[in-house]
């Protein structure tokens, strides 16, 4: 299909009909995620992933956008998402991985292939969340495709063995919600998967891409393996998409930017209203943050650091008829969440060295760098002319600064830690429970010996008195 053929089709269908501007935005993003359409401009001339090889390049030569990436074991796995090969977009199946416990620099990344852990199907606009113990990863829904390029919704969750290195299509009762895109799932600690909102678009066949937005919350019980939709009706907030969330030590989920809907509709979110979900109480609530003005935006990530700062990074804004892809101010912000209300802030040091701005790439946290990898590169042109981004940055949180070297910090494995801690006092108990046994023996030999020795030499009388001394 020629692309100049479907972006002009698109744009017909999309202002003749008046779609609202989030149903518009979702039929030019399904054009960049077509299998085999053709690329407008061609980006770079990747290599194509290779499943022989254990090291590959191939993926920092093309770029890879609205992917997923997760941490587990000192590895960030990146997976899903579309790709550039061969002058087209292309859907990724492939599952690879960095190595953290080894230093690198962004310009030179050693991304390793799992090719045992190939996905069976492709997956762009979809959330991942990962087991508390690290054995597997929950993938949930996007615009999916099989292996023969066909869109397949006969499943919205695959589950990925981490320990075996294979992907799983579990069975899942209760009530099962219809597809979802650009929506972000947060596991809590009990193993509950909470996924607010998002967007429905199953049939993308040519220019139907009719969808609804949503602002129910499904929740995933991934130790009964069971659906539920929550029944609330206080505080709803409005439908929403390509929003970002995350979740506090005290169970409430922390919802910001997007792309919000009304009945005639849809707006970009204002980024000081910040949409709250109490886990504990299944209720929702709003704040409006104070601080420095920071740009609505949508297809941004963000990260929550252990002392209850929340990072955002990049994302973009559309504007105009012909869906022009806007950068958006600042390219980092940060909210204070211990703060009430919270509060935006705007370091300066993270101004210097700053990445260019991006939309749909992904951000993960390791210890005191915030990783972010991929995406489309924004500048004022439309969504199927941004090239892919094929890049990685590092952002030392401790620093507040833009770095190009990853050194790994020195990692502590908990359950190591635990079981040394564990062996070391039980070996302190054995050695000295044997040692002070040891003492026992020799002193009753001793003991033993000089009874003889005495006997051997003295009188019972004198016996007697050396006891009695």
């Amino acid at each position: 299909m020629n692309i100049f053929w479907c972006f002009e089709k698109v744009i017909l269908t999309a202002f003749t009909t008046k779609k609202s501007l989030l149903k518009y935005i979702f039929m030019i993003l399904q054009i960049t995620i077509t299998p085999g359409l053709q690329v407008l401009a061609p980006v770079n001339n990747p290599t194509p992933l290779s499943n022989e090889c254990p090291v590959f390049i191939g993926i920092s030569g093309s770029g890879q956008v609205n992917h997923n990436g997760v941490i587990i074991d000192n590895q960030l796995l990146i997976f899903g998402g579309t790709k550039t090969e061969n002058d087209t977009y292309a859907s990724a199946f492939e599952l690879f991985y960095l190595d953290l416990l080894k230093p690198f620099d962004n310009t030179n990344l050693p991304w390793n292939l799992i090719p045992e852990g190939s996905l069976p199907i492709s997956t762009s606009f979809s959330t991942v969340s990962v087991s508390s113990d690290n054995s597997t990863i929950f993938l949930f829904g996007g615009y999916i495709t099989n292996k023969k390029k066909d869109y397949d919704y006969s499943s919205l969750v695959y589950t990925y063995n981490y320990h075996t290195k294979k992907w799983n299509t579990p069975t899942i009762s209760g009530d099962i919600p219809p597809p979802r895109q650009s929506m972000r799932g947060v596991i809590d600690d009990s193993g509950i998967i909470y996924i607010f909102g998002g967007y429905n678009a199953t049939n993308v066949k040519e220019s139907e891409y009719i969808g609804t937005e949503y602002n129910d919350m499904n929740i995933l019980n991934t130790t009964k393996m069971t659906w539920s939709t929550l029944i609330i009706f206080e505080n709803l907030p409005s439908p929403c998409a390509c929003y970002s969330a995350n979740i506090l030590s005290n169970g409430i989920i922390v919802y910001v930017g997007g792309i919000e809907a009304n009945t005639t509709n849809s707006f970009p979110a204002n980024m000081n209203n910040i949409r709250l979900f109490d886990t504990n109480k299944y209720e929702w609530s709003q704040m409006n943050a104070t601080g420095e003005t920071v740009d609505s935006r949508w297809f941004h990530t963000s990260v929550l650091t252990p002392d209850g700062y929340i990072i955002i990074f990049g994302g973009c804004i559309f504007e105009g008829e012909f869906g022009i892809v806007n950068s958006v101010s600042p390219n980092l912000a940060v909210l204070d969440t211990n703060k009430s209300p919270f509060e935006w802030s705007i370091p300066e040091s993270s101004k210097i060295n700053s990445p260019p701005s991006i939309s749909g790439h992904e951000a993960s946290l390791y210890y005191n760098y915030m990783i972010i990898t991929f995406g489309f590169l924004n500048g004022n042109s439309t969504w199927i002319n941004s090239a892919y981004n094929s890049d990685v940055y590092l952002y030392d949180i401790t620093s507040s600064k833009w770095v190009t070297n990853f050194n790994p910090p020195v990692v502590i494995n908990n359950q190591t830690k635990k079981s040394s801690s564990k062996a070391l006092v039980i070996g302190l108990a054995t050695g000295g429970g044997v040692f002070i046994v040891l003492i026992l023996i020799v002193a009753f030999i001793i003991y033993k010996k000089r009874v003889k020795v005495l006997r051997m030499s003295g009188s019972i009388s004198n016996r007697s008195q050396w006891f009695n001394k």
